[in-house]
């Protein structure tokens, strides 16, 4: 049951995707990816003998729960790099919030189970090394250096964007290793632990290549705007940007589990499977400080996590959201909304359905091929065709600064960026053939 549930509507996800039956192209990151969690759940639950995660009612709702806020963290984060943008989500506002949260609250979860499948294959069970003295003496300087180096990152974005991918590690684990250490991955090293570390970084590499595969087959989905990394890309990732995976899944761990310190969430984690008392390091004499925050601290983190969570929202809206899931109106064919179908249609045939000249369905043809090139949607669309640029081979003859500055003149909003007309320009020299 488990197995067979989870995966029938996985398999069902898939096959409404393909024959395009909406929701599911708009909805299919959600649909695929809760199946996907209770299946790494039963495999790992199955090779290793253990209880369901999932079956753990308080543990599974934190981890949820806690998701969404730590990814919009990020999303928080991304609003000064821009490195990525969404096209084609929900048009309804309550529609969109809900299935951007619903799809961030996979994250987390995404994490722990897929540490906890590697775990169960067998592999980095029990990787160990003579510990190693890094002289963690004062974990609030380590806390301090990695919000330093967040800080430069948001200073020079262009340049130091990478360690995005890290610098919330050394801001979240300090806070673990100070009070519950056997939860701290800094502390497993110094014990020479290296498999909690292992399992994470491996799950990650594997939890990323299932994030970027059911993104690019998604039609709501981000786009990736990497500065100098624009041209190569393996689904919708440059392939340097994989290497960010296995560091994001040890950050997502310190932070779920620094709140878990703080007795916030229910941690996931497990004791170490080896331990000696006489090895030294980190481990060897310590006591964590196991006081849960006070009611007025916590009832501070509640709200603040609020506030911020529903400020990133808010910024998302107007700066990471580029396009919604866009729709035809035909007087003459109410039935025939969604341009992918239009885009495809000869317009002799398109003519004689909606009742106007072969011209006019050419011109709404070219139209409907524009607002699914890239995500380009129905707004961008029109300001493109207010620009004269009226068709996907006009759009690839174009300049991408040039158009960039000629759209924002006529309408200055933070949309489309310019790096987002790069992206359309390449799209449409492809889709054309020009060279």
């Amino acid at each position: 049951m488990w197995i067979a549930v989870p995966a029938l509507i996985l398999l069902a996800s898939w096959v409404l995707l393909l024959r395009g039956v909406e929701p599911m192209p708009t909805w299919f990151y959600v649909f695929a990816w809760y199946p996907t969690l209770f299946l790494f759940d039963a495999i790992a639950c199955r090779r290793g003998r253990n209880d369901h995660l999932l079956a753990d009612r308080p543990l599974a709702l934190s981890l949820f729960l806690w998701s969404a806020p730590i990814w919009l963290f990020f999303e928080a984060v991304n609003l000064r790099l821009s490195n990525w943008y969404y096209v084609y989500l929900p048009r309804a506002p309550a529609e969109r919030w809900a299935g951007i949260v619903l799809s961030f609250a996979t994250v987390v979860p995404a994490v722990v189970l897929a540490e906890r499948l590697v775990g169960a294959l067998g592999l980095a069970r029990a990787w160990r090394t003579r510990p190693i003295a890094l002289g963690v003496r004062d974990p609030a300087r380590l806390m301090w250096v990695g919000w330093a180096t967040l800080a430069a990152v948001l200073v020079f974005p262009r340049w130091l964007y990478p360690l995005t991918w890290g610098a919330m590690l050394l801001a979240a684990d300090p806070v673990v290793y100070r009070r519950r250490p056997e939860w701290s991955l800094i502390a497993d090293l110094e014990r020479g632990e290296w498999g909690r570390v292992a399992r994470l970084m491996l799950g990650g590499v594997l939890i990323g290549g299932i994030w970027e595969g059911y993104n690019f087959v998604s039609r709501a989905k981000w786009i990736y705007t990497v500065p100098l990394l624009e041209h190569l890309k393996w689904f919708e990732m440059p392939p340097l940007g994989f290497v960010g995976f296995p560091f994001f899944a040890l950050e997502a761990w310190a932070m779920y589990h620094a709140l878990a310190a703080w007795g916030l969430a229910v941690p996931a984690a497990s004791p170490p499977l080896s331990h000696h008392p006489d090895d030294g390091g980190g481990w060897k004499g310590m006591k964590g400080d196991e006081k849960p925050a006070s009611r007025r601290a916590s009832l501070l983190v509640y709200v603040s996590v609020v506030v911020l969570s529903v400020a990133t929202l808010l910024g998302m809206e107007r700066w990471t959201i580029s396009s919604t899931v866009p729709v035809l109106r035909f007087p003459a064919e109410p039935t025939l909304t969604s341009p992918w179908t239009v885009a495809r249609m000869d317009p002799a045939a398109l003519a004689a359905r909606i009742g106007v000249s072969t011209d006019s369905a050419r011109r709404v043809r070219d139209q409907a091929q524009l607002i699914v090139l890239r995500g380009i949607g129905t707004m961008h669309a029109d300001r493109l065709i207010e620009a004269h640029v009226t068709s996907v081979c006009r759009l690839a003859s174009q300049d991408p600064v040039a158009l960039w500055r000629a759209l924002r003149e006529a309408h200055p909003t933070p949309r489309p960026t310019q790096a987002e007309v790069r992206v359309w320009v390449g799209a449409a020299q492809r889709a054309c053939l020009v060279v």
